[in-house]
């Protein structure tokens, strides 16, 4: 019979019991000096010093909470290692000396080990100091190919006088302790801008090797926080430079810890929507027609949602609050499903029943738009309940939707429940364009003149057709299409939020 190892169990940062695996490929080391240092020495500290015999004496910075967890470990480390005091691992020390960086405590205690193992990562990259380019500050913005918002914000800084380096984010969210110094060591940049955490790994890594190299971060929540936050297995989100795009969680993030939040509403990109190119063959005949645009669900969201099924009696309330004209955003689910902003996936419960009561909503209003409404979207509508629009194929978001909302007679915005005070790019891109938007009642149309805004709500699904043929026929519309294009292109491009964040960052 095989016997397997008896492997010691922790609990780790986040609370949760972890087991801490032991042998020489548990170990990283970056070769230097005679002088040795240990980043942990592992559950078993004289097992750790057989295995690295040839170094009979060493410094050793281990994390409190986990030698205090494990019986005898402090009488296992052997009589020629001596504790280091963090604060004495400085960037010169590093740099001469070997370290040998125990693995798994990273992800058992990141906020201790993190800080450590980026100082050890850059000091043995050479990272230069931060210089400038040409006089030009730089940000680098990680990114995919499938990612949205990348153009705009890089138009924006580029217009504002930033050089600005893409980033590929999926090398730096699988190795960042070797893809960042490789980088870094090429020169580091002024601001490095996340948005919804993308291009920064789980247990903050990249995050400390940044900070090390004197690097402004700042993440762009654009989505729920509290959707993206359950991804985030590390406390260094709360260190962060935070920017919202939904002011109302400000004051959950401040509770949860954070020490930096500023509101960043959403915005267009005049450089893509302001001169519209020609009309997609899949969208003529639009100038008379109601245009929804849009997914029926986000990408992955059974996935996301794993086994979560809403409350009933809730999703009944929910539903009967629609009907009196109210919003069971996201708030409102977490005060009935209590649950901590962070850490864990419990949170998780809040958002599986604001995205049921935003599916709900969204499948009303547009039944109530009738079947002379047009749906560009995927085939997930043809199975929502008393919808009867035409649908059209989903569109190529740059080349084909600015030419679809200045064509149509009108762009219908219907606004999710998991960003109670949050806009979409709807309330931007379709004026930009040239358009006309009927929007739903949001607590974040308050950044805009309520004059302008009046006359473009509805409060109810009810209100959806009347509104649409009242708009139509009224001679005034015309110039309040004007008026609310000349609103957003003066406040509301990403060039003014980049103002926005190049102020507050002090950059």
């Amino acid at each position: 019979m095989v016997h397997r190892p008896v492997r010691i169990r922790i609990v780790n940062e986040l609370g949760n019991a972890q087991t801490l695996p032991d042998g020489p490929d548990q170990f990283e080391v970056l070769p230097g000096g005679q002088d040795a240092v240990f980043l942990g020495l592992g559950p078993d500290p004289a097992a750790t010093a057989v295995l690295f015999a040839r170094f009979p004496s060493a410094a050793f910075i281990e994390c409190p909470a986990l030698a205090e967890q494990i019986e005898g470990w402090a009488d296992a480390v052997p009589a020629g290692f001596v504790p280091l005091a963090p604060e004495a691992f400085t960037p010169e020390r590093a740099a001469a000396a070997t370290i040998i960086r125990y693995r798994p405590v990273l992800k058992a205690f990141p906020s201790f080990f993190a800080p450590l193992a980026a100082r050890a990562a850059l000091a043995k990259a050479r990272v230069a100091p931060h210089r400038a380019h040409g006089g030009r500050r730089t940000v680098w913005l990680p990114t995919a190919e499938s990612d949205l918002m990348t153009r705009e914000v890089a138009l924006a800084f580029e217009s504002r006088g930033f050089r600005v380096v893409m980033v590929e984010r999926e090398g730096l969210e699988r190795s960042p302790g070797t893809e960042l110094p490789r980088l870094l060591a090429q020169g580091t940049p002024d601001l490095f801008l996340s948005v919804n955490f993308r291009g920064l790994e789980p247990f903050g890594l990249g995050f400390s090797l940044l900070r090390e190299a004197g690097v402004r971060v700042a993440v762009w929540l654009v989505d729920n926080p509290c959707n993206l936050l359950t991804g985030v297995k590390s406390g260094y989100w709360r260190q962060a430079r935070l920017f919202v795009t939904d002011h109302s969680f400000i004051g959950p993030l401040v509770g949860a810890g954070a020490r930096w939040v500023t509101h960043l509403p959403l915005a267009t990109s005049p450089e893509l929507f302001a001169e519209p190119g020609p009309v997609p063959d899949c969208a003529h005949g639009l100038a008379d027609r109601l245009v929804f645009v849009g997914r029926s669900a986000f990408p992955h969201k059974e996935r996301f949602f794993a086994g979560l099924t809403p409350d009933p009696a809730l999703l009944a309330e929910a539903e009967a609050m629609l009907d009196h004209g109210q919003r069971p955003d996201h708030h409102w689910w977490r005060e009935r499903v209590p649950a901590p902003l962070w850490p864990g996936n419990e949170v998780r419960r809040a958002g599986a029943g604001a995205e049921a009561a935003g599916y709900f909503w969204r499948t009303r209003c547009l039944a109530e738009a009738g079947p002379q409404a047009v749906i560009f979207g995927d085939e997930g509508w043809r199975d929502a309940p008393s919808v009867t629009a035409e649908l059209r194929p989903p569109l190529d978001y740059y080349a084909a939707l600015p030419a679809v909302y200045r064509a149509a007679g009108a762009s219908l915005n219907v606004t999710g429940m998991q960003l109670p005070a949050g806009l979409t790019q709807r309330h931007f891109d379709v004026w930009c364009a040239g358009g006309l938007l009927l929007t739903d009642a949001n607590p974040g149309l308050s950044i805009f003149p309520a004059e302008l805004t009046g006359p473009i709500t509805f409060a109810g699904p009810k209100d959806i057709e009347p509104l649409f043929a009242s708009l139509r026929a009224d001679p005034a519309t015309p110039a309040l299409r004007r008026a609310w294009r000349d609103l957003i292109l003066r406040e509301h491009t990403y060039a003014h939020r980049v103002d926005t964040m190049v102020t507050t960052l002090g950059l």
